[in-house]
């Protein structure tokens, strides 16, 4: 007979584990490729960090050199820095000056008699009133206090004194309490007044009485005595601050003011090296290897290579506008080398330094000469294009005044009673029998309150006469006058300006009779170009001199002759790197935006993409499992079958049989 029949092999036998894991990674493919792009991204975006932080450097270094203050630089010097020690900020002006020192200057302690204890003695109960210099009394309420209560209620006080406790190292009563006050010199000294009962109240001597530090300025017959609450004078010289260190008044002290040319020098080299910082960052972003392929992070983009070469022409080109000696700065020895980095000639810069300091800040910083007395430069912006050598005319249309008003009624006599004055808010106290003068210097002694001159004129406020005329000290139409007295002007000999208070715009007054005038602001153009006026202040408002201010102090309209602006290369590269860095479209935000979005946009692409998949992934892992569940139906199909082929050739082999 024939074998018999099977069936077999129906289960697959596959592996779809390892079948969806490779489809899972083929299908990651795109998302690999988008996180290979972000990681270089986020490379570019850290070159960009780097650069702006050296950019920041660069930037400080340039605006010290971008205007002629930054080459206001001075040192100061003492012949004996064992008496007075020295220093110069840029508003000094170079001298000699000679001095000495008198007296140093000493803050004002007390000292109690001892206490056994600080926690258990009571000094009694009543009241410690203290008094510094001519200020209010400090009343301290005591009730039962220990000395240690005491110190703690005085420091609580506020009352311009510290209160410690200190331990002679007696046997016996070794506590005393220590006030010292907190203003040094004369004014820091200290009154008590103690009214204490039913206790042991403190009685205080000085421990180190209060003194004024003093000084001599100059020689002979004509020197000046200076004294100070504190060692340090700040005030004496211009932009000198000076500290004695120790009183000598037989040893005069040289004290000598210079220029700071080594500082100078060593701000224009800080420039070089903070831009050869910046130049080194260029070459390793445009460093390309032919033979690996290797860039740097930047090496084709645009914004890095248009930086690159506006900050080379800042500070290579030649200066619009100057022609003389030093017209760029490789005439002052500051080079460009093959690599792209700066180098200086110390002997070239040193003697430009010493000798020709005023053309070479033309060549660093940002300058404006006016050609007119009445006109001053004041500053310019970023928006300030240089002039040329034949600069910018200045017109004036109208001149600046300040706001006045006049007394309706003069002063010809001496006050005959008490009044008061209210000037701009500001009270100004008047004596009886004060003559016109009286008046006018107890006003002007309060300027700083007012803002107001005073002085003796005609009517209509001109000329020189008996009446009270109150003038801003400020120019322009932003700045007013008010006035009014506590006396009427209609009676007995008074100011003159009465009870009615009285205005730059309403000068009239109580009497009916006062004037007065409004202030203006300056017009006119520069360079043909309109310009706000704001007092004597006109800022021009378009074209090439946009943004140059000037000050016209002038009273009278027409031509004011030229005003000549540079740029040097300090102030252009300062220019280059304010806008690199600029929010509202420099480079490196622009970069850093765009570096951002893109990422942004490649994390939410990734994120679609895995989704994408694990449903695709899902759906595969369901369908083999209906095929799997398929086939193991089929199998037991299979079997069931052969199950039944068996029996049947069994049944089939018995019936032969």
């Amino acid at each position: 007979m024939s074998s018999a029949a099977s069936v077999g092999g129906l289960i697959s036998g596959i592996d779809t584990n390892s079948i969806l894991d490779q489809l899972y990674q083929l299908a990651r493919a795109p998302i690999q490729r988008l996180e290979a792009e972000k990681e270089t991204l986020n490379t570019q975006s850290v070159a960009w960090s780097h650069l702006e932080a050296r950019l920041i450097n660069f930037r400080t270094n340039a605006c010290q050199l971008a205007s002629p203050a930054g080459f206001l630089v001075y040192a100061a010097a003492t012949s004996h820095p064992d008496l007075v020690t020295a220093t110069a900020s840029s508003s000094a002006v170079a001298g000699t000056y000679t001095l000495n020192v008198q007296a140093l200057a000493q803050t004002h302690q007390l000292g109690s008699q001892g206490y056994a204890d600080t926690d258990q003695t009571e000094v009694g109960s009543g009241t410690v009133s203290i008094t510094v210099g001519d200020g209010d009394p400090t009343v301290i309420d005591v009730d039962d206090f220990t000395l240690a209560e005491l110190r703690d209620a005085i420091n609580d006080a506020d009352a311009g004194v510290s209160a410690a406790i200190i331990n002679d190292g007696s046997d016996t009563d070794p506590y005393r309490l220590l006030l010292t006050s907190k203003t040094g010199g004369l004014d820091g000294e200290m009154s008590l007044g103690i009214s204490l009962s039913g206790g042991t109240a403190p009685t205080f001597s000085d421990v180190q009485p209060a003194q004024d530090a003093e000084i001599k300025l100059g020689s002979g017959a004509g020197a000046i005595t200076i004294s100070s609450g504190s060692n340090t004078f700040d005030d004496v010289i211009q932009g000198v601050t000076f500290t004695a260190l120790d009183a000598d008044p037989t040893t005069t002290v040289t004290l000598t003011v210079t220029r700071d040319n080594q500082a100078i020098q060593s701000r224009i080299t800080d420039l070089v090296e903070t831009y050869n910082s910046l130049a080194d960052f260029f070459n390793e972003q445009f460093d390309y290897n032919p033979d690996t392929g290797a860039s740097g992070a930047l090496f084709a983009d645009f914004r890095l290579h248009t930086l690159q070469n506006d900050l080379a022409a800042a500070l290579g080109n030649p200066i619009v506008g100057l022609s003389g000696e030093y017209a760029a700065l490789a005439d002052l020895g500051v080079r460009f080398d093959s690599t792209g980095r700066l180098t200086t000639d110390p002997t070239v810069l040193t003697s430009a330094i010493a000798n020709n300091l005023d053309d070479l800040i033309d060549a660093f910083a940002a300058v404006g000469r006016t050609t007119h007395s009445d006109v001053t430069f004041l500053v310019a912006t970023a928006d300030t294009r240089p002039s040329g050598p034949a600069g910018w005319a200045v017109d004036i249309t109208q001149a600046a005044s300040q706001a006045r008003v006049t007394a309706g009624v003069a002063q010809t006599e001496a006050l005959a009673g008490d009044e008061t004055l209210t000037l701009n808010g500001a009270n100004i106290y008047l004596t009886a029998g004060m003559t016109q003068t009286d008046v006018i210097d107890a006003i002007n002694a309060a300027q700083a309150g007012t803002g107001l001159i005073a002085s003796a004129t005609d009517s209509d406020g001109q000329g020189t006469g008996n009446y009270l005329t109150l003038t801003r000290i400020a120019y322009g139409s932003s700045y007013h006058t008010a006035a009014v007295s506590t006396l009427s002007n209609q009676g007995d000999p008074s100011s003159g300006l009465g009870n009615v208070q009285v205005t730059d715009e309403t000068p009239e007054g109580e009497s009916g009779t006062g004037t007065g005038a409004t202030g203006l602001d300056v017009e006119g153009t520069i360079d043909g170009e309109s310009a706000t006026g704001f007092g004597r202040r006109l800022t021009a408002d378009q074209g090439d001199p946009d943004g140059l201010a000037l000050l016209i102090s002038s009273a009278q309209t027409g031509a004011h002759g030229y005003v000549v602006f540079t740029v040097g290369a300090a102030e252009a590269a300062f220019r280059v790197s304010v806008s690199a860095a600029d929010t509202l479209g420099g480079a490196i935000p622009l970069a850093q935006d765009y570096i951002d979005d893109t990422v942004l946009d490649i994390d939410q692409e990734i994120a679609r993409l895995e989704d994408l998949i694990d449903q695709q992934h899902e759906r595969l892992r369901a369908s083999f499992a209906r095929m799997e569940q398929a086939l193991g139906q089929f199998e037991a199909q299979s079997q069931y079958l052969a199950s039944q082929f068996a029996q049947m050739q069994a049944n089939a082999a018995a019936t032969q049989s």
